[in-house]
């Protein structure tokens, strides 16, 4: 191919994982074991953007599978951003004391749920 792939596709010719830097890093600052979402500050996975995050994973999840094929297939726009428009819990979960407890060891973000009411500015 002697045209560059993303010129002509739009499309990088492969895809970067966020858990690889990719230059000069800045972490968002996180206070771990905060008592409160606001004062731990947002946990973020970046595909886009500035790359800038302060997690290593990737965000949708169990269901990242999916939309990383999703992108590979040219089904989805790698640069989609969800839209968390009425995605409020039914019911109130927490918080718990074990939230802001920094000896637990945590593996989701216990304030996930509730990411578009604790970081909407973000």
């Amino acid at each position: 191919m002697s045209e560059d792939h993303a010129a002509v596709t739009g499309r990088p010719r492969h895809i970067v994982l966020n858990s690889h830097p990719t230059g000069d890093q800045s972490p968002i600052a996180m206070h771990w074991g905060a008592v409160d979402a606001a004062a731990r500050g947002p946990i973020v996975t970046n595909l886009t953007g500035d790359g800038r995050h302060n997690a290593i994973g990737t965000h949708s999840g169990s269901y990242s599978i999916y939309r990383a094929l999703a992108v590979a297939a040219g089904a989805l726009d790698p640069t989609h951003r969800p839209d968390l428009t009425n995605t409020a819990p039914v019911t109130r979960i927490g918080p718990h004391p074990q939230w802001s407890d920094p000896s637990r060891i945590v593996s989701l973000d216990p304030y996930g749920h509730l990411v578009s009411q604790c970081f909407s500015e973000q």
